[in-house]
């Protein structure tokens, strides 16, 4: 998963460094949505939790691990006899012995929950008495050779039966890992739901701009009207002074929304990780806004449906679900370590001596068949706590913890159900809003028209032309809120059905239709 996610990265990158490498580039939704994904921090936070995950995975898997076990040891005695010792009629006096000592095991505890242990054990030891065990004079520092190997099987009784048990932080620990894989999904998605909030935002200034320089082209040419028909005499010169005012308020307020321009291009920057210095190069908005034709929406629209859909695809109901089973299978494990220790143990020993130097007196001690040693049987160990706390507590922690995971869950099911039903009812609120802005709009427009007809011919005053001239830049404004709304309503479904993210980020295509229609 992790090289599917750096592999990602990497070709992101390269489109980014493309994307921003000149002075100015246009943008547009789905470019924004993959540099969100690598440059949001975030979303790269989501990712060190899932690595986080996947090693808490892996130390539980580590239960099954094979555990390799190997040592050495070497010894020098020297022991002084006592005078009535009768070894001092052959040692001068001191006993020196020396003696090598080596073990290598291996061990390995099943899922079924049965513990398997393997070792080997060779000793070598030689002193300068020249009596052996036997009393035969055979020398000084004649070696001995023992060599012992024993495999043993471990199964639990109580504490520590049974796969389910034995396999449940194991199973838990994946468990989380992808629930926190999905709660990542689902909180990339929050970032690509304020990316596109934000860039709804900087299309609506970019757009708020254009409508405040064609309302200053529009009051200079009432100002060229005005002059013309003082200059004929046809109106006050006072009409002027009016005329003159309202033009440098237009001139005021185009300076206004240029700052809120550049306000909203540094926030869209800032939504999706960039720099200062890289939020200026965002150039034009290249999107235009959805419209309610082909967004898909229709009159009448099925709440259940979009209920049905949101349990379907929202990550991180599919998280909670995981957490909550994982803390179930903690607190079967929780309750099975409040049994006692019953633990029956069969083994099997094999090995030999040999007495005498060199390699060949070491190897022939397994296959001779004098010093032969072979055993078996069984072991029954037994341990209980008498108060066991320590368990008891786990227990009742563990009972706690998914007790409140399910409160968690219910409760976010409640707020998914709420939250549908307030965007649903947004979206069809900003659908018959949308309308009538548009309806107004046109209307303006035409009431305008006729009003610079009517002033040309002298048949209005000024006061009239220039209110009818500032309801039609209010009434194109709020026509431009109104498509602002509409968008974020359709963004704000598809994150509360859980849509707008709709494949996992390592492998995630965005596509233009996730922001301008709604799920079906």
């Amino acid at each position: 998963m992790m090289y599917k996610v750096v592999t990602l990265i990497v070709l992101l990158k390269f489109g980014l460094c493309n994307v921003f490498g000149q002075k100015t580039t246009p943008v547009d939704l789905v470019t924004l949505s993959k540099i969100t994904l690598i440059e949001s921090p975030i979303v790269k936070q989501n990712l060190l939790t899932i690595s986080n995950a996947e090693g808490n995975f892996k130390i539980q898997k580590s239960t099954f691990d094979y555990q390799l076990t190997s040592g050495v040891s070497l010894r020098r005695n020297t022991l002084n006899l006592f005078e009535a010792d009768p070894r001092n009629e052959f040692i001068n006096d001191q006993l020196q012995s020396r003696s090598t000592s080596t073990s290598i095991g291996l061990q390995k505890t099943f899922r079924s929950s049965l513990t398997a242990n393997l070792s080997m054990d060779y000793i070598m030891g030689s002193d300068n008495f020249p009596f052996n065990r036997f009393n035969l004079n055979v020398g000084t520092y004649v070696e001995d050779h023992t060599i012992s190997s024993t495999l043993s099987l471990t199964l639990p009784l109580l504490r520590g039966s049974g796969k389910t048990i034995v396999t449940a932080l194991e199973q838990a620990s994946k468990l989380n890992l992808e629930s926190t894989d999905s709660n990542a999904v689902f909180a990339n998605s929050f970032e690509v739901l304020q990316m596109s909030s934000a860039y709804w935002q900087y299309l609506t200034s970019y757009k708020s701009l254009e409508i405040y320089k064609e309302n200053e082209d529009r009051v200079r040419r009432v100002l060229e009207i005005t002059q013309a028909l003082v200059k004929a005499d046809k109106r006050p010169f006072g009409d002027l002074a009016q005329v003159q005012a309202d033009l440098a308020n237009q001139e005021r307020q185009t300076k206004v929304a240029q700052q809120l321009l550049y306000t909203a291009k540094l926030n869209l920057g800032r939504s999706i990780g960039l720099s200062k210095d890289k939020s200026k190069y965002i150039g034009n908005p290249l999107d235009e806004f959805p419209t309610i034709a082909t967004s898909g929406y229709t009159k009448g629209i099925n709440e259940a449906r979009f209920l049905e859909i949101a349990q379907k695809n929202r990550a991180d109901i599919e998280a909670a679900e995981k957490t909550q089973e994982a803390l179930e299978l903690q607190l079967k494990f929780a309750q099975n370590t409040k049994k006692p220790q019953l633990d029956l143990t069969g083994f099997i020993n094999y090995g030999g001596m040999n007495m005498g130097n060199g390699l060949d007196r070491a190897l022939a001690t397994f296959s001779r068949n004098e010093g032969r040693n072979v055993g078996y049987g069984l072991n029954l160990n037994f341990s209980f706590p008498l108060d066991n706390n320590l368990a008891k507590g786990n227990f009742i922690q563990n009972k706690t913890a998914l007790k409140g995971q399910q409160i968690t869950t219910a409760n976010l099911q409640r707020h998914i159900n709420l939250n549908v039903s307030i965007a649903i009812n947004n979206l069809s609120n900003s659908v018959q809003v949308l309308e009538k802005a548009k309806i107004a709009l046109q209307f303006y427009q035409k009431v305008y028209n006729n009003e610079q007809i009517k002033f040309k011919n002298g048949m209005t005053i000024l006061l009239n032309l220039i209110q009818f001239q500032e309801r039609l830049t209010f009434a194109e404004l709020e026509y431009l809120q109104a498509q602002q709304q509409f968008a974020l309503a359709i963004v704000n479904l598809r994150y509360e059905t859980g849509t707008l993210l709709v494949n996992k980020y390592k492998d995630s295509i965005m596509e233009k239709a996730l922001f301008f229609t709604i799920p079906n």
